[in-house]
C-alpha cells in the first residue's frame, strides 16, 4: 500500500480500527521474518517498509488517543 493512501485511510479510522490494522501489520512482519530466515523472502526491504508502515500507524494512534483525551479534559 501507498504510504499516502495508508495515512488518509488511518486518518479517517476510529481507534479500534488502527489498532488491528497494527496488530495485523504485526503478524505480516513476523511471518516475513521467518520467510527471510527460511530463504523464500526475495524482497528484503520488504521488512523495513513494514516496520515503517507500523510506525506510521502508532503516530496516528497517538494522535487520536490524544485527540480523544483532550476533548474528555475540556467537557
Amino acid at each position: 500500500m501507498k504510504k499516502t493512501e495508508l495515512l488518509k485511510q488511518a486518518r479517517q479510522s476510529s481507534i479500534g480500527e488502527i489498532s488491528a490494522k497494527i496488530a495485523d501489520e504485526r503478524k505480516q512482519l513476523f511471518i516475513l521474518h521467518q520467510d527471510k530466515i527460511l530463504g523464500k523472502l526475495k524482497n528484503v526491504a520488504e521488512i523495513g517498509q513494514r516496520k515503517d508502515d507500523i510506525a506510521r500507524l502508532m503516530t496516528i494512534l497517538d494522535e487520536k488517543v490524544s485527540e480523544t483525551v483532550d476533548r474528555a479534559k475540556n467537557n
